[in-house]
């Protein structure tokens, strides 16, 4: 899964960089808050810090 999104990501996330509009913008947004929670749980920081 992580090489998977790191594919993405030198990919430009299926975007060209000079095309990139706010929704775009609010996708990757999302994708890190997604990230972000996986990380936190697994680390037990933020909400899941014990």
């Amino acid at each position: 899964m992580l090489a998977r999104l790191a594919h993405l990501s030198d990919n430009h996330f299926n975007s060209h960089p000079d095309e990139i509009n706010w929704g775009d913008v609010g996708t990757l947004e999302h994708y890190a808050s997604l990230l972000k929670n996986i990380t936190d749980n697994a680390f037990k920081e933020g909400e899941h810090a014990v």
